[in-house]
């Protein structure tokens, strides 16, 4: 299974949870915001250089089915730019922000927004704990156990502390179902 996290908020928050990721010997794939990652350039080599992975989730994180197919594809562009000058490659996945789910098919103009701007992959996620809302530690760990299985991706965010203290009871839950946490790369390679 694979562990996603989208990247944001406070660098303080960022690092606990890069700790967290550490002490529990697990790598991800963080779907970078590009005006966070432009903000704090230095995290793009810290996240490789603890061996997780980088992917595309806009420049702005604005409501993808609010936006034109021009401003999709600017989005998209922006930060890929972004990922290539910080990173020398610009990420193999993008997903789009704002969507209702990780489950529902793209729209074509996602698709082709991303297609244009080089990504064949259009990586949804199957278990969302809806972290980013702060139900609190044990709703995180509950909702993310009662969903994971062999080929999930769960979508979880930066900035959370609850998010943070939920890591280690998820990671342990997920190995104690027989799933090691990988990159997206890894699980889909």
């Amino acid at each position: 299974m694979a562990l996603t996290f989208h990247t944001d908020g406070d660098l303080g928050l960022a690092q606990q949870l890069l700790d967290a990721l550490s002490s529990g010997k697990a790598t991800i794939t963080a779907f970078v915001v590009g005006s966070w990652l432009q903000q704090h350039p230095d995290w793009a080599k810290k996240l490789l250089d603890h061996g997780h992975e980088l992917a595309n989730h806009t420049q702005n994180h604005r409501s993808f089915p609010k936006l034109t197919p021009v401003q999709m594809e600017a989005e998209i562009v922006e930060c890929r730019d972004v990922l290539q000058r910080l990173t020398g490659t610009p990420g193999a996945f993008f997903r789009p922000s704002g969507t209702a789910n990780g489950t529902d098919r793209p729209s074509s103009a996602v698709l082709d927004a991303a297609g244009s701007a080089g990504y064949a992959t259009v990586l949804g996620f199957d278990v969302d704990p809806l972290d980013y809302r702060d139900p609190g530690t044990a709703a995180v760990v509950s909702r993310t156990l009662a969903t994971v299985g062999p080929g999930s991706i769960l979508s979880l965010h930066f900035g959370h502390p609850g998010t943070i203290a939920a890591l280690p009871r998820i990671l342990d839950g997920i190995r104690a179902k027989g799933l090691e946490p990988v990159t997206a790369s890894k699980l889909l390679g």
